[in-house]
């Protein structure tokens, strides 16, 4: 049997890492325990690593596709506050096109069409990066630079674009009345990251498909914002 690659060592522990990181926290999560749950030993960990906070930021370059395929080892300490650079970086280049779309635009052709392709890149990214983002709620809670990118800049931002979209569409007529923008924009977020997310978290994962959940998720949505008979099927 071949014998695994130094790459496909690093995708092991950055695997075994953000499921620690993200249940455990950073001070709660071992190196022994991710190196055995990568399966190989404490100490060779290190030939991997340079140390926890390369295995920590280990799991952003890997979720994030900048792992390079014949990586220097060990990979070395980050430099302070560069991880969460790498964090807000990617969060500012992973905006929702959808929203930021719609809200450079005065009046759709398709408001129902709009509001869908909006859900379901929502949906879609947070389904896709969910595992890393659990790795920040659980984390940031030692981390105030990193709560305050994530619960700021990145959520905070996507909830208040996604509030003004409503306001925007509902003054136009396109979209149902509702008595608060924000709150209606974090239903929406709560919704979606729940069965994207959360639910994968839990014991209940396996008593909804992944598509039905998506699909029913996303009709839900349509059906209470947009208006009798022009929501599409």
């Amino acid at each position: 049997m071949p014998r695994p690659s130094p790459r496909e060592r690093l995708a092991s522990l950055a695997t075994a890492a953000t499921e620690s990181f993200g249940r455990l926290g950073y001070r709660g999560t071992r190196t022994a325990d991710v190196a055995a749950r990568a399966g190989m030993s404490a100490g060779s960990l290190f030939t991997y690593v340079e140390s926890k906070e390369a295995l920590f930021h280990l799991v952003f370059t890997y979720a994030l596709d900048l792992l390079p395929e014949t990586p220097e080892l060990p990979l070395p300490t980050p430099e302070p506050g560069e991880t969460v650079a790498l964090f807000a970086h990617a969060l500012q280049d992973g905006q929702p096109s959808s929203l930021q779309a719609a809200l450079a635009r005065d009046e759709p052709a398709d408001t129902a069409g709009e509001l869908r392709g909006i859900v379901e890149e929502l949906y879609d990214t947070i389904e896709w990066a969910w595992p890393v983002l659990a790795v920040v709620e659980c984390c940031s809670v030692e981390m105030p630079d990193l709560e305050a990118v994530w619960f700021g800049e990145g959520r905070g931002g996507i909830y208040a674009d996604l509030a003004e979209y409503l306001r925007r569409r509902t003054a136009s007529g396109r979209l149902r009345s509702m008595p608060d923008f924000p709150i209606a924009a974090r239903v929406i977020g709560e919704l979606v990251t729940w069965f994207a997310w959360h639910r994968h978290e839990g014991r209940d994962t396996a008593l909804y498909d992944d598509k039905t959940a998506r699909r029913t998720v996303i009709e839900f949505i349509c059906a209470a914002l947009i208006p009798e008979n022009a929501c599409e099927k």
